[in-house]
């Protein structure tokens, strides 16, 4: 059992990149304080982002983070909306720049 789970939003490269436009998230598992696995999920929030109405987009993400059990976000940014969203799951968000494994 893993003590937390970790979503960083990633572009092709590894580079931190806004949570709502994410094309890759990396998902971290951490136990006893290391990295114990990472799943990469290509995720197209990107592509998705300007197609789905705001709130379906929101929907989404949501969705996603919950049915992977994440227990903190690393991105580069979130809108006012998409912070408030994962603050009412009890999501912590860290705001970072640069590459995603300097931050875990």
């Amino acid at each position: 059992m893993v003590d937390k789970i970790v979503m960083a939003t990633v572009d092709l490269n590894g580079m931190l990149t806004g949570i709502g436009r994410a094309q890759i998230v990396e998902i971290i598992y951490i136990k006893d304080g290391k990295v114990e696995k990472i799943s990469e999920i290509d995720v197209k929030w990107d592509e998705t982002h300007e197609k789905e109405q705001e709130g379906l987009h929101h929907a989404s993400v949501a969705k996603f983070i919950i049915g992977n059990k994440v227990d903190e976000v690393v991105t580069a940014g979130a809108g006012p909306d998409m912070r408030s969203m994962l603050e009412k799951l009890g999501i912590k968000i860290r705001l970072a720049n640069g590459y995603y494994k300097d931050y875990i």
